[in-house]
């Protein structure tokens, strides 16, 4: 399709409306596009909403929105057809995305766009969103040698400490030795972890939120409570100080990505991050997936901190926009 359009229509995207969308989403990178990895989950989605702009009965737009939590909404895969833009398609389709999200009881949309993608910021920028966060995703292969210590995840960096004992994954007590140590802290450390949190130089620089896969929301005193209690909770601390902390979860693989430990949320210190960021290469190790994911702030120490724990940037910078409804 190329040249003016007829009229256009925004409706519930339809099995049959398949091959159309992965026709013109089929060079939106040089290695292509994500959207068939995803598009049967997507249209299964209950709870969210995958939408199509139409014209002459033809498929030409894409986007979906769907429900992070019950108040919470997440924009992605926005799509138009490359022979027919600069025609307000992506105005509409944010448009109604952002009504979706209402109608479904969202009271705030967020999203991701690649930090130099301009025509997508000015984009958002009309519909009145703020940027919250500049980030970057790391990966690293789980561990495929011996078992890390903390002495040995020590020695990779700068100024270690002293030699620590090996990485204990129990649950921390009162009568625990002092020392450099890695625990799974329970639900009744709520209270030290969150205070921990509140005072965390590092949370504003990721607008507050924990991740999932390729979005985000709200790290809240509920989700935190609930990740202590499943014991997702992750956290490396030298006498009785907590140094670093992370949040954790299997991913059985998304969007052609294999199964993975997934870090929701990691916090702390920028060399302590790193050391914390190699023990959970170990985990990943000892569950049998193949490597971690984490989202950092844009920041040349952790940058660092992650390249000696040999993780590599995968999505270069990326912007969070959000906005209230």
């Amino acid at each position: 399709m190329s040249g003016p359009m007829s009229a256009l229509d925004v409706r519930s995207a339809r099995p049959e409306d398949r091959d159309a969308v992965f026709a013109f989403c089929a060079h939106t990178w040089s290695d292509g596009d994500y959207i068939p990895y995803v598009w049967d989950e997507w249209l299964a989605d209950s709870g969210g909403a995958l939408l199509v702009a139409v014209a002459d009965t033809q498929p030409v737009g894409l986007v979906h929105v769907r429900l992070m939590s019950p108040e919470e909404g997440w924009i992605e895969g926005i799509r138009v057809d490359p022979t027919i833009r600069r025609q307000s398609i992506g105005r509409v389709l944010v448009s109604r995305a952002l009504a979706a999200a209402r109608e479904r009881g969202a009271t705030i949309v967020r999203l991701f766009t690649d930090h130099d993608n301009l025509p997508a910021q000015g984009l958002f920028a009309r519909f009145g969103f703020t940027r919250v966060a500049e980030v970057v995703r790391y990966r690293a292969p789980a561990l495929d040698d011996a078992p890390a210590t903390l002495a040995s995840v020590a020695d990779t960096l700068d100024d270690p400490p002293a030699p620590s004992p090996a990485l204990d994954h129990t649950e921390s007590d009162a009568t625990a030795p002092d020392g450099l140590r890695c625990t799974t802290p329970g639900e009744d450390h709520f209270e030290r972890v969150w205070s921990w949190l509140v005072q965390s130089n590092l949370a504003p620089l990721t607008g507050g939120l924990e991740f999932d896969g390729w979005g985000a929301r709200a790290l809240t005193e509920p989700s935190l409570r609930a990740a202590l209690t499943a014991g997702h909770v992750f956290m490396l601390e030298e006498w009785d100080t907590i140094l670093a902390l992370a949040i954790v979860q299997d991913s059985p693989g998304t969007a052609g990505e294999p199964p993975s430990l997934d870090v929701s949320y990691i916090d702390g210190l920028s060399d302590a991050i790193g050391r914390l960021a190699l023990v959970l290469r170990e985990v990943a190790q000892e569950r049998g997936l193949s490597g971690v994911t984490l989202w950092l702030p844009n920041l040349l120490i952790l940058h660092d901190a992650m390249d000696g724990a040999s993780y590599t940037d995968e999505s270069g910078i990326i912007w969070a926009y959000a906005r209230t409804l």
